[in-house]
């Protein structure tokens, strides 16, 4: 390849010239005809067929000027700088030829466990493709969605059965690969392609924003990590539940923080000194995180809100009903009664709605709960007896909890407060409804239960779910809580 886009083949040779000979007559050539950039510029718009030079064929490959240029592959993606999971991004594949067939590749690993992603585009007239406006022809989701690639991860094949991608370790990000390749390539072609890619980038997109300052909680009965904005606040103060695998799950106590909200991860069985078993836990040990949270200095006056997934779901109503210093809570697919097992209270014990095993469905040895209860109104848990506000996240093909219970807790609401009973109903979507573009986990082993439990869901409709309940806690809990209100020294 010689300079300046132009190749220079021996196409009529009627002598042996030894090497010198051939350097020195092509230099000459190059004297002659490029002797200044404004030169050049000029002899590239007047080659537009193949000019023969006294045995020599000088044929045009690329263009200098911008708009015709054909430059390599290359990936960008924006906003840049520390990206948060919940941020949309804008990838785009430059440099491909006019409708040029390619398939982007994503693959990410967290802990030992791996996920992998793929779509399949052509290439618009600009030799562009930008994943906000063209659609993915086939892959791991069809269609046009910025995030496709994160969403519509599966996990890479060779690995356990029914792994979930959830961050552990809140102080590195997910590191994303994205690759792109020539032409169109299911999952299975492009694992077998070690090196071939034509250009590649990295993402990383993190939990925790840098100025989210995280502190170890262990106060009287209270075990935990307080996540905090920078600042002087105050700030919106929210308890972050999780369910029934017990431990500490932090990641969206991490990402609301990021978002402007004093978030206590509150753990309640297997941390530390906690109650080793969830028939050990207690609801005086959640009030006194409510009271702990509700004086923090930092924290609006008025009241806390409450976020629960599943089991969390359940406690968190419950944690409603019995203290009016809670004034939000998000019921993500809990239970609207107190599920499974019952709840110690020093004002006297909760009694359960039994989980009934014999009811179990099973699915080739994975488990279905949802229809494992029964309840009637009179079992519903009176969130209204201090007059929270609830949002409630309902999935439609949630395998695990009984949605109808949802639904029966809107009905069951007195009339006077309807309003402060709101359901968000998602088609399609699954249990596990996380902060957005998480990949589907529709089945899993749960270790509590020593089981495989299904979870339901489908991807893009589960996608959807998350990214727009998320914006509605977030706009929920910044709106209910930065009201203030008056609570009296007795409460």
């Amino acid at each position: 390849m010689y300079r300046f886009g132009y190749s220079v083949n021996k196409t009529v040779c009627q002598y042996s010239w030894k090497c010198n000979t051939v350097l020195e007559w092509s230099r000459s050539i190059h004297n002659k005809l490029f002797t200044s950039s404004q030169q050049i510029q000029h002899k590239l718009g007047l080659f537009d067929s193949p000019v023969k030079l006294k045995g020599v064929k000088i044929s045009q490959t690329r263009h200098l000027s911008s708009s015709r240029m054909n430059l390599a592959p290359s990936i960008e993606f924006k906003p840049t700088g520390h990206l948060l999971v919940d941020e949309e991004l804008e990838i785009i594949v430059k440099g491909l030829n006019k409708q040029h067939a390619v398939s982007v590749y994503a693959k990410l690993s967290e802990e030992g466990k791996h996920f992998e992603s793929c779509a399949c585009f052509n290439a618009d007239d600009n030799g562009i493709v930008n994943l906000k406006n063209h659609p993915s022809l086939s892959g791991t989701y069809t269609g046009v969605s910025s995030m496709g690639l994160f969403w519509s991860m599966v996990p890479c094949s060779g690995q356990m059965e029914g792994i979930r991608l959830a961050k552990k370790n809140i102080d590195t990000p997910f590191i994303t690969d994205i690759s792109v390749y020539n032409n169109h390539h299911t999952l299975n072609e492009i694992r077998d392609k070690t090196s071939n890619d034509i250009c590649s980038t990295v993402i990383e997109r993190w939990y925790k924003s840098p100025d989210v300052i995280c502190h170890e909680v262990h106060d009287g009965n209270i075990r935990g990590k307080l996540y905090m904005p920078a600042g002087k606040g105050p700030f919106p103060g929210v308890i972050d539940l999780f369910g029934t695998v017990g431990g500490i799950t932090e990641f969206r106590s991490a990402l609301l923080a990021s978002r402007g909200i004093i978030s206590l991860s509150l753990p309640y069985f297997l941390y530390k000194d906690l109650p080793k078993s969830l028939g050990e836990i207690s609801l005086d040990y959640f009030l006194e995180a409510v009271d702990w949270l509700f004086h923090h200095d930092k924290v609006f006056p008025g009241g806390i809100g409450v976020v629960g997934v599943s089991k969390g779901g359940d406690l968190a109503l419950i944690m409603s009903a019995y203290s009016p210093k809670v004034r939000a809570v998000v019921n993500i697919n809990g239970c609207t009664f107190n599920a499974t097992l019952p709840l110690k209270y020093s004002g006297g014990d909760i009694p359960e709605i039994p989980l009934h095993l014999d009811k179990l469905e099973n699915m080739d040895g994975k488990y279905i709960m949802k229809n494992c209860f029964e309840y009637t109104s009179d079992d519903i848990t009176p969130v209204w007896n201090h007059g929270a506000k609830v949002l409630n996240i309902l999935s439609e093909d949630d395998m695990c909890s009984p949605g109808e219970c949802i639904t029966l807790l809107k009905e069951t609401y007195p009339k006077d407060k309807t309003n402060d009973c709101i359901v968000l109903t998602y088609p399609d979507a699954g249990h596990l409804v996380e902060p957005p573009y998480t990949p589907l986990c529709n089945m899993s082993y749960h270790k509590s239960y020593d089981m495989y439990f299904m979870w339901g869901g489908k991807p893009e409709a589960h996608a959807f779910a998350q990214e727009d309940s998320w914006k509605n806690i977030l706009r929920f809990f910044k709106s209910e809580l930065t009201k203030t209100q008056f609570v009296t020294a007795k409460l």
